[in-house]
């Protein structure tokens, strides 16, 4: 919902497909609505909890993360549910965010039979995967987007099955991110200055912003660049979903010395 929230500001039309247990609050669903997301992917079921994930900080921003699946982890239909989801639309691309590894794999699978081109992101759900579950994962997918930790968690669990990629991106906190591609070589970009307030969902944003920008054209360069920004942007905000991206250009242009010109696109 992260990545949906900071899409939306960029100009996207973000449709999330998740599983929520009944206890849904109704001041989120109000800042949905707000937002005008589109919720129709939203599936409420008869559980008590939805997923939840408690981010814990340290004095040197490293951050530990609990996270709880939620009921997507009993829903039987998770798979055919997804697939009718995807097939009744005309998705111009999708990202297979954290989840459980049957989910993330049936999702995949689901985006590849629709013919819908997608990122993956495992995150902080890596912990879940066993080196099979992992190895499936990248068999299905193109592109994958990792920061250093879980991508040295994937060399550890598969070794060079990553090089069969056609998309690697390895975000690494302040020291920017380095990506490797099949089609447009190896790149690295600084990270983007910011004041410090609160990290908890800056990958997110990243994400959000590199998505949006292929999707508006840019080069690999560009779009790691603009993940930058809104990385930067979210830094400098308490809380994941409270930050505007309404100057997104003028810290786009004070970062890099020019203008994003795929924005246009």
């Amino acid at each position: 919902m992260n990545i949906a929230y900071t899409l939306k500001l960029l100009g996207q039309d973000p449709v999330p497909f998740v599983f929520v247990a009944r206890e849904l609050e109704a001041d989120y669903a109000a800042h949905l609505d707000a937002l005008r997301i589109d919720v129709s992917g939203i599936n409420a079921v008869d559980a008590p909890y939805s997923s939840h994930a408690f981010v814990f900080t340290d004095c040197e921003h490293n951050q530990f993360t609990a996270f709880f699946g939620g009921p997507a982890a009993d829903a039987q239909d998770f798979a055919p549910s997804l697939r009718r989801f995807a097939a009744a639309r005309a998705f111009a691309y999708a990202i297979i965010a954290p989840d459980l590894p049957a989910n993330m794999i049936a999702a995949a699978s689901a985006a590849q039979a629709c013919g819908i081109p997608f990122l993956t992101d495992p995150g902080q759900n890596l912990t879940d995967f066993t080196a099979a579950d992992a190895l499936e994962l990248l068999r299905l997918s193109h592109a994958l987007i990792v920061n250093e930790y879980e991508y040295a968690t994937l060399q550890r669990m598969v070794g060079t099955a990553l090089n069969d990629l056609e998309l690697l991106v390895v975000t690494q906190g302040e020291r920017g991110a380095f990506w490797r591609s099949a089609t447009e070589g190896e790149g690295r970009q600084p990270a983007v200055a910011a004041t410090v307030v609160d990290p908890t969902g800056c990958g997110d944003a990243f994400r959000a912003g590199f998505v949006n920008a292929r999707l508006r054209g840019a080069n690999l360069r560009d779009a790691v660049r603009a993940g930058g920004v809104a990385a930067a942007i979210v830094l400098e905000t308490a809380g994941c979903q409270a930050h505007r991206c309404d100057d997104f250009d003028v810290r786009y242009r004070y970062a890099w010395r020019e203008a994003p010109a795929w924005r246009s696109s």
